[in-house]
């Protein structure tokens, strides 16, 4: 192979760091730079157009919210609330623990803030500010202390193959808005142009400042209010948010210091001593767990290594415990971080957070050996979990759960880590010659949740762009601010409420690995499909008639598709929160909503007559923090067809159904009443015809995941199969069956 000859390549930009900009790579040692100090960091990149061999580098910031300082202070708010910092502090005596928060006077002798309280407008933002924590159980949770074994953080990898330079970015947050991201990638260009592609997501940490806007002020605290807090204004803080911004985008820069690597890749399981809960129906779940790892093949210095887990980031902030709820906290990926960059010291560690749509803190036990069975049963409630749990996989015996939230970050965080090491003593090497593909595209859904579109209203939003056109160029006026990006006319006659929002949906391959990012919490079945078929679904059609109770009355609404499938190589990771964060995305049929939060039939009238749980009695508490019911379909229709651009080799994919010794078909390969277990598959052939493909004969040698890789059964059991299992293996190759289709074309109804 021709080899073009090495190109050294510097390039010299002003960075601005944070509290704490660690970095990690081969030409550097991790060191500290401390805010709000302008750097000139030197950028060296050994790799240019023509070079063969992937190369890497790796970083990380510290993005927690600086404690309150004199300093920092006098930069945010002086003059604009006080001459001097002396005389700020004289006239504006609110207590503030951090930076950012803008100057009040305590009337009500909380030691917060509270609506009511005169405060310093330094932005002329018409609300007050401060570092709000988003997610949990509330409004108002404004931060109390910083956990300093969890830092809230941003970890950069830049991966090159010589010819494509890309940023895979992952923020501990709740979920970032495009907006925002797109404000990082404008600083990353300017300071390195280098680098092509930078894709961002979020681990959806609870416990880190709201980015949104839905978690502000609230007036629960005062007398004669609800115990039940509402948002009374933005939770938003732009000061924190320019300082997450500059940081995020210098973490990018410093990740770019580049040398020669391996990459390694492994697929692992969600670890053997945790129970997956859910907060919504359907009760499926995404168990593999892929492990990327870049290591430099000469020195052996492992330069990232990166784990792709599919769990909520909630485990203080719905503890329920008051010093738990109000601390900034990385929450378990942070001990996850620690625990692996402890086993490769000089290395960066990432969680890339999956697909984690209802599926909640899980219940984790120790000891650590201990083996949860994922067998699917009866939906239950699981005792011992801090945060509160429901599973259908049983309790395992001689175990202990782990109770208390803030031990619970390490148990589960070291539990993740631990398997993780484990699955990469086996891992695969991914070929030096790979080449990087990246893929992304912009896509405008409609806002259907009327709860959405009044926080729109009341200026919960403050960031974020509405439209008032399916090709979002129109801006709609929100809260006394008119969105016109993209030239459109701030003129423009605008409606009382925002109809369509701007999201993005992203693709990135290299060689056998390839990374689907979806903007928001997908719940699993969404993009991996799982024992489910149309009779399943809370509403199989677009029609529900009440007076006969009648969910078949319309036609089938459709199902989302198949994205693991759909994606090339043979290691799939679903960055979830990717690109964007729109709130929960499920196919159209699962949506149930609660009443008034859609005009739109069949739903509509489901919530006027019956509304809460579902006809088959399940809740579907997430639904309300979705945009509604087509946004999941949107968003996966338009990935599907952006994966198509990455080329590679996918799985086969062909409607079917679990067989078992009777030749009676299921939607899942597990026994039932009326099903022995699966040992086979029926599938239908380009033909059209039928075909039987039974494990253990012929050529199919064994069962396959959605992922479409070999399925060793379900641990401590004598299962072959597993809850992830979707088809077999046919001449080495994995045969996927559509169930969902596959239930409709064999007449199996409720199969």
């Amino acid at each position: 192979m021709r080899r073009a000859g090495r190109t050294r390549i510097t390039t010299t930009v002003s960075v601005l760091v944070g509290v704490t900009l660690l970095t990690t790579g081969p030409a550097m040692a991790r060191s500290a730079l401390t805010r709000p100090v302008p750097v000139t960091a030197t950028l060296t990149a050994s790799a240019t157009a023509g070079v063969d061999g992937l190369m890497a580098g790796a970083a990380t910031a510290d993005i927690t919210p600086p404690a309150f300082s004199p300093t920092e202070d006098a930069a945010e708010f002086v003059p604009a609330c006080g001459p001097s910092e002396q005389q700020i502090a004289a006239v504006w005596t609110g207590k503030r623990l951090f930076a950012f928060e803008k100057p009040y006077v305590d009337l009500y002798g909380l030691g917060r803030y509270a609506p009511g309280d005169p405060y310093c407008d330094a932005d002329h933002s018409g609300r007050y500010e401060a570092p709000y924590l988003a997610g949990g159980s509330g409004q108002n949770r404004w931060p109390q202390s910083a956990d300093p074994a969890s830092p809230v953080q941003a970890e950069a990898v830049v991966l090159s193959d010589g010819n494509s330079r890309v940023a895979l970015v992952v923020v501990d947050s709740i979920g970032l808005f495009n907006v925002t991201m797109d404000q990082i990638r404008a600083e990353v260009r300017a300071k390195d142009p280098a680098i092509g592609s930078v894709f961002v997501s979020s681990t959806h940490d609870e416990s880190a400042p709201d980015p949104i806007g839905l978690w502000g002020p609230d007036t629960s605290d005062l007398p004669g209010n609800p115990a039940t807090p509402a948002a009374v204004s933005s939770g938003v803080d732009e000061a924190y948010m320019r300082f997450l911004t500059d940081r995020v985008a210098g973490v990018v820069v410093a990740a770019d210091h580049l040398q020669p690597v391996q990459l390694r890749v492994a697929m692992a399981r969600q670890p053997a001593n945790t129970q997956s809960c859910w907060s919504s129906y359907p009760y499926i779940d995404d168990q593999l767990m892929p492990v990327l790892q870049a290591a430099n093949p000469t020195t052996g210095q492992v330069v990232f290594t990166l784990v792709n887990a599919s769990t909520h980031v909630e485990s203080l902030a719905f503890s329920g415990v008051k010093k738990y709820t109000s601390m900034l906290s990385g929450d378990w990926p942070a001990r996850m971080r620690a625990h692996l960059e402890a086993q490769w010291p000089g290395s960066t560690a990432v969680e890339l957070t999956g697909l984690v749509g209802s599926v909640e803190t899980p219940t984790v036990y120790e000891p650590e050996s201990t083996q949860v069975q994922n067998v699917p049963g009866a939906f239950h409630s699981v005792a011992g979990n801090p945060d509160g749990c429901s599973s259908v996989y049983p309790q395992p015996s001689g175990a202990t759960p782990v109770t208390d939230a803030y031990a619970f970050l390490d148990a589960y965080g070291k539990s993740v880590a631990d398997t993780a090491v484990a699955a990469l003593s086996g891992a695969q090497v991914v070929p030096g010659s790979t080449r990087i593909r990246a893929e992304h595209q912009s896509l405008c859904v409609q806002l259907e949740n009327n709860l959405f579109a009044a926080a729109f209203a009341a200026g919960l939003f403050p960031d974020r762009p509405a439209f008032a056109d399916p090709g979002c160029t129109v801006g709609v006026s929100t809260a006394g601010r008119t969105a016109a990006p993209n030239g459109a006319s701030a003129t423009t006659p605008q409606p009382a409420t925002p109809a369509y929002l701007r999201t993005d949906v992203a693709a990135v391959s290299v060689g056998p690995v390839s990374i689907a990012y979806s903007p928001g919490e997908v719940f699993p079945f969404t993009e991996t499909r799982g024992a489910l078929d149309n009779a399943q679904m809370p509403f199989p059609t677009d029609c529900y008639d009440p007076a006969t109770d009648d969910y078949y009355c319309g036609n089938p609404l459709p199902m989302t598709p198949w994205i693991s499938a759909d994606m090339p190589g043979s290691y799939r990771l679903m960055a979830g929160l990717g690109e964007d964060m729109i709130g929960y995305l499920f196919p159209p049929g699962n949506f149930v909503g609660t009443q008034g939060e859609t005009d739109e039939t069949p739903w509509s009238t489901y919530e006027e007559s019956k509304g809460g749980n579902d006809r088959f009695g399940n809740g579907h508490a997430d639904d309300a923090e979705s945009i509604g019911p087509h946004a999941g379909l949107a968003v996966t229709q338009a990935l599907a067809g952006l994966l198509t651009k990455l080329g590679g080799p996918r799985p086969t994919v062909t409607p079917g159904l679990f067989v078992d010794s009777a030749q009676r078909m299921s939607d899942s390969p597990f026994p039932s009443s009326s099903f022995s277990g699966a040992v086979g598959v029926v599938a239908r052939g380009s033909n059209g015809a039928w075909q039987t493909y039974l494990v253990g004969q012929g050529h199919t040698s064994g069962w396959a995941t959605y992922d479409g890789t070999t399925d060793p059964g379900t641990a401590g059991t004598a299962y072959p199969y597993s809850v992830a299992t979707a088809g077999v293996m046919v001449n080495g190759s994995p045969l996927l069956i559509d169930v969902f289709t596959g239930a409709h074309d064999l007449g199996v109804k409720g199969a």
